[in-house]
């Protein structure tokens, strides 16, 4: 049943007590002054107390009882909603690993460490582990990087990991090659060559095939062959590329700005019910990922990573576009031998413009890498020593 708490203000309103005594009307008094009175009472008896007292005034501070939540319900739902709802978001919302924090200088044990924690359900805008798997997450990678890592320790600090390791420092052990000689890789011009173990036998400028030997592992004196050794050493040529291009004369061209948005979005049946970031990008590159899809409902919550670009038209027929064409030369060349290589120079061979395409012909020259390793472990010393003599006899 449902309860109203009543405040009657009048002259002596004490008085009033009595009445509602001998007219049995139950109440609990609550507070009482000079000039009012506070009671609470059924909701069914108000009516009739503010026609027993017409000459005061009888206001409601309060209602209580099971169908007056309904009614609030009813009146105030979609705010009852609401606050339902922001409840739940912020439940889902720490309850998400938004950023993971490695606290080691080491890129290698980086990487290491967040591909470990990725493959143990670590994962960045994913939900967060409970402690007791995260403990046993910490000991499983401890246990696989072992011959890497001293100490490890993952502590969660609000939506954010942070991982601590020391690397361990291990005795260095002597390396143990089979005999071997470096050979060319590619035909080339020799830049410089660093050799750390083994004979020389190419020299800068030489102009060399591919297989040729450049550091040998057979180790000589005097045309001799004593024994053989793993060579050591790198050599770096000149090595020429041809790159052929075929453009449309006009183009459009995507810059990043800089600028960039992170935007979470809550679906419910395939609506936008919760954006996080109202403001849209006129063009941008857009990288989402689920953190969050129900089975049973239609219910999803995304996060959105956007970054802001500028579209402009570009023509490769005006002179400032040769750079550019240049750059786009550059990074099919890369994308071919890979990044460390030294451009030396770059011609251009051949140029032929249509009225909506343009080929282009470019001749370069690069310092790169020829080192390859070809085995020795079949190679027979007398009999490579016999041929050397058999080969000075015919002379």
């Amino acid at each position: 049943m449902n309860r109203y708490v009543i405040k009657i203000e009048g002259r002596r309103p004490s008085s009033l007590l009595s009445l509602l005594i001998i007219l049995k009307i139950p109440f609990i008094k609550k507070a009482e002054t000079k000039d009012s009175l506070i009671i609470e009472i059924e909701e069914n008896q108000f009516q009739r107390i503010k026609k027993l007292v017409p000459t005061y005034e009888v206001t409601i501070l309060k209602r209580t009882g099971i169908s007056y939540l309904l009614n609030l319900y009813k009146t105030k739902k979609v705010f009852l909603f609401s606050i339902l709802f922001a409840f739940l978001v912020i439940t889902v919302l720490t309850n998400i690993t938004f950023s993971i924090r490695i606290v080691e200088t080491d890129s290698a044990i980086k990487e290491m460490l967040l591909d470990d924690l990725k493959e143990n359900g670590i994962i960045k805008y994913h939900f967060k582990v409970p402690y007791k798997k995260k403990e046993q997450i910490r000991q499983k990678i401890l246990d696989k990087e072992k011959d890497s890592l001293e100490w490890l320790e993952i502590e969660e600090i609000g939506t954010m990991y942070q991982v601590k390791a020391i690397k361990r420092v291990n005795n260095p052990k002597e390396e143990t090659l089979t005999p071997r000689s470096i050979v060319a890789k590619k035909k080339g011009r020799i830049t410089r060559i660093e050799a750390d173990y083994g004979e020389v036998t190419a020299k800068k400028n030489d102009v060399v095939e591919k297989g040729d030997t450049l550091i040998s592992g057979l180790i000589k004196n005097k045309d001799e062959i004593k024994t053989k050794v793993a060579a050591r050493g790198k050599v770096y040529a000149e090595v020429w590329y041809q790159v052929n291009l075929n453009l449309p004369t006009i183009y459009q061209e995507e810059t990043k700005t800089g600028n960039q948005k992170n935007i979470l979005e809550i679906l419910f049946l395939d609506k936008n019910i919760f954006i996080s970031e109202l403001f849209k990008y006129q063009n941008s590159i857009n990288k989402e990922k689920v953190i969050y899809q129900s089975n049973l409902i239609p219910f999803r919550i995304s996060f959105t990573k956007k970054e802001e670009i500028n579209i402009k038209q570009v023509t490769y027929q005006n002179k400032s576009s040769q750079k550019e064409i240049e750059q786009l030369a550059i990074k099919k060349l890369k994308q071919r031998l890979g990044n460390n290589i030294k451009i030396l120079s770059i011609n251009v061979l051949k140029k032929k413009t249509s009225a909506d395409r343009i080929e282009v012909e470019l001749f370069f020259k690069v310092e790169e890498d020829i080192t390859s390793y070809s085995s020795l472990e079949n190679i027979d010393i007398t009999l490579e020593n016999q041929k050397e003599w058999g080969t000075c006899y015919v002379k």
